[in-house]
């Protein structure tokens, strides 16, 4: 019954994919975690929160819960003095997940964003990157009955639980392209993991895409200049490129500032960065 519900809601509105607001029909939430081993090999893990807004058509948007909480008060029309406090939360945001996936924007592709300080940047791959393998492995995941997929992509090899009873075919950052929303995912080695924790209907609409101030690129040139500016962010900031700096305390630790060069946040990561694609 609730599959029939879910497949009627989707067929309702047909959005072409403009530069105007589209309806969010869902939304799922996700927690992210990262396991890793620190400077002295001593296992640590971090974990933050991102936002899955599902349209129809096939289109998705995937980003920071912290951003999609400043987006949704901008839309709410809060207080300047509100949407001023949340947007300094989110350039504090220590675990940021720093890219925004729209999928199926444009049609039959994804749009990535994602920030090299002090520069912005954007480019395009296939909409369904991942060609899945299906196992016949089951599990329950948020209440949902999930079943199980295996991919290779980026360099890793990725097994997620996707839940038929919700026929969309979006999922966490570009895990996507499977006969329902994908729940989980985990890489082999155990590094990365979403995981639901929340789905509902859509609260704010799914805002359009701004490549405004964006340097345009294609995904192998971003992927491995990312890897390699976060191996020593501050060291590999070039002086030239540094118009304008500025420190926003918010106490008295350095570690309660926050960094902007050029108005683009230098995040100041606690533990070494390991990137979601290798290669």
């Amino acid at each position: 019954m609730r599959q029939l519900i879910f497949t009627i809601l989707m067929l309702c509105t047909i959005i072409s994919v403009t530069a105007q607001n589209i309806e969010s029909k869902y939304e799922c939430i996700y927690k992210y975690t990262v396991s890793g081993l620190d400077k002295r090999q001593n296992p640590y893990e971090d974990s933050g929160y991102c936002m899955l807004q599902i349209g129809t058509a096939g289109v998705g948007k995937f980003y920071d819960y912290s951003t999609f909480q400043t987006d949704s008060l901008t839309q709410f029309r809060a207080s300047d003095e509100m949407i001023k406090e949340y947007s300094i939360r989110e350039q504090r945001n220590e675990f940021f997940f720093d890219l925004t996936v729209y999928q199926n924007m444009p049609k039959g592709m994804m749009t990535i964003q994602s920030v090299i300080t002090p520069n912005l940047f954007s480019y395009e791959e296939s909409r369904n990157p991942i060609k899945w393998t299906f196992d016949t492995a089951t599990d329950t995941v948020c209440g949902y009955t999930c079943r199980v997929a295996r991919g290779d992509y980026g360099g890793r090899t990725w097994i997620v639980k996707y839940a038929p009873e919700i026929p969309v075919q979006n999922g966490p950052w570009k895990l996507t392209g499977l006969p329902g929303l994908v729940m989980e995912a985990m890489d082999s080695a155990g590094i990365h993991h979403f995981s639901a924790i929340a789905f509902r209907k859509g609260s704010v609409d799914i805002l359009p895409i701004d490549n405004s101030g964006r340097i345009s690129t294609n995904r192998k040139k971003f992927i491995s200049a990312k890897n390699e500016f976060e191996k020593n962010p501050i060291g590999n900031i070039s002086p030239e490129s540094i118009g304008q700096m500025e420190i926003i305390k918010h106490g008295d630790s350095p570690s309660e500032s926050t960094v902007l060069i050029n108005g683009v946040p230098l995040r100041q990561r606690t533990h070494p960065y390991i990137g979601l694609e290798t290669e």
